[in-house]
């Protein structure tokens, strides 16, 4: 399931993954549906310190939510995703990460170590 705040965002998606299977629908459609197994945050509600446009039914003590931004401290949808009971609710820290030793690859011919900088940003 992909969710954007227009339909027709959510079908171009669609359209550029090629998966008819890929169901699409507008945010608060997802009031509507079962909670999410997986729900990764990509708006940018977090950078002006909102809230994210999500339903609160879209997550449950079962999912696991993950925000592509990051912070020194947790992302609005970080706590959002707590107080929604989620399971495990984690900023992209590791995304940054895994990105940069990704880049470090391709111009050094090196992929570093990423696990002790994981560790240490916990």
């Amino acid at each position: 399931l992909l969710a954007n705040r227009t339909l027709a965002r959510a079908e171009a998606l669609q359209e550029l993954f090629g998966d008819e299977r890929l169901s699409v629908c507008q945010f608060d459609e997802l009031a509507d549906r079962e909670a999410c197994d997986l729900v990764i945050n990509a708006t940018s509600a977090g950078l002006k310190g909102e809230q994210p446009p999500f339903p609160g039914a879209c997550v449950g003590n079962s999912s696991l939510c993950y925000d592509l931004a990051y912070s020194l401290k947790d992302t609005p949808f970080v706590i959002w995703a707590r107080e929604q009971g989620s399971r495990s609710a984690v900023q992209g820290w590791g995304m940054l990460v895994e990105q940069a030793a990704e880049s470090f690859l391709i111009w050094r011919g090196v992929r570093p170590d990423t696990a002790p900088i994981l560790e240490q940003l916990g």
